[in-house]
């Protein structure tokens, strides 16, 4: 780094000389009077906090005040001094006769408020040299941030300061001039003459229960999640029933019941309520540290410790979660038999030929092979490598022995069902449409018939085929396939190389015990059980199949074991190859595997391992809570003392290291216990672990697919967590088109070039599928013309920045307003902004970000319509239509929003609604007008609503 100019350090030298710029005499006159007067506390509450005072002593003094002023009691020195006693903190304010000075040096509480106003005064001026101070820091050493991002961060820095600066300076107005501000405003409303007010929505019922969207108020238009999120149609996603499919499948089918993670981290199961295809777009790889892969497109979320964050907003290093178990198993079953030869056979198998061939040197192993092969029946083994340098190999052939005791009964069996038909055999034979000499040959065991002649009799006989060949009447043909080899390939597997090898479907359906003894013949042959080097316990597996590590990767998953999966490069003879090794360390998951799953013929390894876990402390270093997590502890946490949480959590380490090192789920629940923390606690016990981002690759332009999930708009998808505006743009168009305003549209969610496909749509009513794939007729193109000349005169501007903090929102509508008559503001949607450094909760960020919204439009005096989510307990109700409490974050929002309206299609809920075509808008909440509801004919076609042209609201007042 280049050295700092000489002025620069030699101010800095000086300040360093100096004292930063407080009061001691105002500070102890604020303490003093605060002591002396019981109501004095009511004049400064809301101009101070304890960080304010610039002595340690000073803001300890403030804090007990304000806590016993909170429970009522009195404030002066003796209570003070029993205050401190009980949380041994006398020595730090010097003692109680320190106390008592500064209560015998006050005369009088009557200037308090002066002397507070000098208190905050020089808390400003120190925040802003600090701010100083950090701001030409950052710009010295910018650690690979560019310009942009420094003067960001600066604006908000000083913009904190200004906004804490303002605290407690409004105060009161009198109903003198309050009485003149509303004669204004009524007199601007009687030249009206009873219509629209404020800014048309341009739907005559809504603006009469509305009276328009009225300046300075907050706007809230809540509907179900936008979709358009999208994931690669190759991405696999586990079913209820336990099968495997891709979302490009899932979506063409258009059922199936899926994962979904609830809002405390717990995995649940929910049906689609729609299947997206959304063409063709840009798509990017995510790979984890755990090996785990999958393909979206950039605006894709993924959930983080601080919420859900579009792929665009994430980087190597940072962490999401995903599952760490998935309890997923279908009722499907199979001979155990089966289970075992399919395990065999893709690890140690040679499936290529004609004949399968399976390898291996463990007795056994190749023991139990055998039984296998004898238990399935109709093959035999043929040893085909003994010599004593190779490993011991075999062929599964045809058993010739089984076809002539097949032949002889099937002879048997016909001839009893002859006899008991009391038919003759040249009967039968007409019947059947077959020679005589031919019924005569099958029961003289000379020949049997082929499958597509073998139905007839067996209909004539009125006789099921299985009573007659109970084997199937290819068992008794001499030239039919090796039925072994027809069974893998009815499973996908035959002619497969050792790179090709994969899962096939039927094991993801099989019932749990039939996977676990799958998976344990599967290790059987290419896993391991050891103790390295290091003393730790490993269980592991190797393929040269991406696609089969990756598959038992997840099967490991359903039983809660996590498995690392790792490229590696392995020596074979003179040359190396490709192989994909899934390791098991984390000593949870080994003692799972051991107890449910194990290993045939390695049972001595497995028991090594066993014993060695068994006797070391548990660690781990796949399933810990990353360091992100302190943040939510501190902010918990509050005032205590680190020291004085470690005590309460049972920690023998008085400093826990905050944000230094990442925590166990232990240690994370037991300060969620001391802090009393739902949400701690729900991470500590959560479904979930975090993973680390290790690659985002682009991958080109792929097909892509979303589904939506109703109440958590969530799935899990390559055993990884996903994520799954009309009204208001029709009213953003009425605004500027018929009224002549200016409006800004804050789309986080969407590009501009998407929103104006949309208005294209709208205005021109043409069909947004056509737009999109561009299958127009020439009758479409005079009104896209139409529409976009319209478009071209409107002043619509709109901001398709992802994630806007309020503060960049603030600036971008300020200067919106100045350059032009901005009329209204509209943000799509609220959930998506984001509060740069906020180290709270995600309801606290939207308590701060819908207050910002209400002070915007305070500020310059237009209409603000925020689109928000809906939570899931809708989708709980017998009756779907949205109620305040639905409202995602609801607490913060409906204090604040001056005007909340919810969007209902029954259409979308129940197919053979008589109300197709047809929105409600529902007014949830109006602080100065009517609640009810209006409704508007919905076109899905053009995303467009418009009146129906009668009268349709039903309004009341509250």
């Amino acid at each position: 780094m280049s050295a700092q100019p000489e002025s620069i350090v030699a101010a800095r030298r000086i300040d360093s000389l100096r004292t930063p710029p407080f009061s001691l005499e105002a500070e102890q006159a604020v303490l003093g009077g605060l002591m002396l007067s019981p109501i004095a506390w009511d004049s400064v509450a809301d101009r101070l906090v304890e960080s304010d005072f610039f002595r340690r002593d000073h803001q300890l003094i403030f804090r007990a005040i304000g806590e016993l002023a909170a429970k009522g009691q009195p404030r002066d020195a003796v209570t003070l001094g029993e205050w401190f006693e009980s949380y041994q903190l006398v020595e730090q304010v010097g003692g109680t006769r320190y106390v008592l000075e500064i209560a015998a040096s006050t005369p009088s509480a009557a200037n308090v408020v002066a002397y507070a106003d000098i208190v905050r005064e020089k808390s400003v001026l120190r925040q802003l040299i600090d701010a100083g101070h950090d701001i030409a820091g950052q710009a010295f050493n910018p650690e690979g941030r560019d310009s942009r991002e420094l003067i960001e961060h600066a604006e908000q820095q000083v913009f904190r300061i200004a906004e804490t600066g303002a605290r407690g300076r409004q105060g009161f107005v009198s109903v003198r001039q309050a009485t003149v501000d509303a004669f204004t405003l009524l007199q601007q409303r009687f030249e009206h003459k009873g219509a629209v007010t404020g800014i048309s929505t341009g739907f005559t019922d809504l603006d009469h229960m509305t009276a328009g969207l009225q300046p300075g108020d907050l706007i809230i238009l809540a509907a179900r999640p936008s979709m358009g999120k999208c994931l690669s149609s190759d991405a696999e996603i586990v079913l209820q029933d336990g099968s495997v499919e891709t979302i490009g499948n899932l979506c063409a089918r258009r059922e199936g019941i899926v994962s979904t993670l609830r809002d405390d981290f717990r995995l649940d199961s929910a049906s689609p309520s729609n299947y997206v295809d959304d063409g063709i777009k840009p798509v990017f790889e995510v790979t984890t540290r755990l090996g785990r892969r999958v393909q979206s497109t950039l605006p894709h979320p993924f959930l983080t410790l601080e919420g859900w964050k579009r792929l665009d907003e994430l980087g190597v290093g940072d962490f999401v979660a995903v599952p760490r178990r998935l309890p997923t198993f279908g009722t499907g079953t199979m001979r155990e038999c089966e289970a075992k030869l399919l395990a065999y056979l893709i690890g140690d198998g040679g499936l290529t030929g004609s004949t399968p061939k399976f390898t291996n040197n463990n007795v056994e192993i190749a023991d139990d092979f055998a039984v296998a092969v004898r238990e399935f029946g109709g093959v035999t083994l043929r040893s085909s490598e003994s010599r004593p340098d190779m490993a011991a190999s075999w062929r599964i052939s045809r058993d010739q022995t089984s076809v002539g005791a097949s032949r002889q009964a099937f002879a048997d069996r016909l001839g009893e069902a002859l006899d008991a038909s009391s038919a003759p055999a040249r009967h039968l034979a007409s019947a059947a449409g077959v020679s005589a000499a031919s019924i005569t040959h099958w029961r003289q065991v000379k020949c049997v018939p082929a499958p597509a002649t073998f139905a007839r009799p067996c209909r004539v006989l009125a006789v099921e085929p299985q009573e007659v060949a109970p084997g199937g009447i290819d068992a008794a043909r001499s030239n039919v396939q090796n039925p072994l080899t027809v069974w893998l390939e009815s499973h996908g597997l035959a002619g497969h190389s050792a790179h090709t090898k994969h899962v096939p479907a039927a094991v993801f359906r099989l019932e749990r015990n039939l996977v676990a003894l799958f998976l344990n013949r599967l290790f059987a042959t290419d896993g391991w059980a050891t103790l390295l080097a290091s003393g730790q316990s490993q269980l592991g597996y190797a393929s040269v199949s991406e696609r089969l590590a990756r598959q038992v990767q997840h099967l490991l998953l359903r039983f809660g074991v996590v498995a690392k999966l790792r490229h590696r490069w392995v020596r074979c003879r003179d040359s190396r190859r490709t192989s994909w090794q899934l390791d098991i360390t984390d000593a949870g998951s080994i003692e799972t595997f051991i107890n449910e799953i194990g290993i045939h013929g390695k049972q001595a390894s497995v028991d090594a391992v066993s014993k060695a876990i068994a006797g070391r402390r548990r660690q781990t270093s796949v399933d810990l809570i990353p360091v992100g997590i302190w943040k939510r502890i501190e902010a918990a946490k509050g005032s205590m003392s680190w020291a004085e949480l470690a005590h309460r959590a049972g920690v023998n380490d008085s400093n826990p290291h905050p944000h230094r090192r990442a925590l166990s789920r232990g240690q994370l629940a037991r300060y969620a216990m001391a802090l009393g923390d739902r949400e701690l606690a729900d991470i500590a016990g959560s479904d979930v672990l975090w993973d680390r981002i290790e690659s985002i690759e682009p991958r080109g332009e792929r097909q892509v697919y979303d589904l939506t999930i109703p109440d958590t708009h969530n799935f899990i998808a390559n055993d990884i967590c996903v994520h799954n505006t009309a009204l208001a743009l029709n009213i953003a168009e009425s605004a500027a088109i018929k009224s002549k305003r200016a409006v800004a549209v804050f789309s986080m969610e969407m590009s501009a070039s998407q929103l104006a496909m949309r208005l294209i749509s709208s205005l021109g009513r043409i069909n947004q599928q056509h737009l999109r794939t561009g299958d127009l007729e020439d009758a479409d193109w005079p009104r896209i013309n139409t529409a976009i000349t319209m478009l071209a005169d409107a002043k619509i501007f709109i901001d398709d920045t992802p994630s806007l903090s309020p503060m960049d929102l603030r600036s971008r509508a300020r200067r919106l307003k100045r350059e032009h008559d901005l009329g209204l503001i509209v943000i799509d949607y609220m959930q998506l902004m984001v509060v740069p450094g906020n180290k709270e909760n995600r309801a606290t960020e939207i308590s701060e970000i819908s207050r910002s919204l209400k002070a915007l439009a305070r500020e310059l005096g237009v209409p603000v319509i925020a689109l928000s989510q809906l939570n899931r307990s809708v989708e709980q109700r017998t009756d779907k239509k949205p109620v305040m409490s639905d409202l995602r974050e609801s607490g913060s929002i409906e204090q604040d929003a001056d005007l909340i309206m919810f969007i209902y299609r029954d259409e979308y809920y129940n197919q053979d609604s008589a109300s197709k075509g047809i929105a409600e808008i529902l007014i949830g909440k109006q602080r100065n007008g009517p609640t009810g509801q209006v409704k508007l004919r919905f076109f899905g076609e053009y995303t467009k609503f418009e009146n129906l042209g009668n009268d349709n609201y039903e309004g009341r007042f509250e």
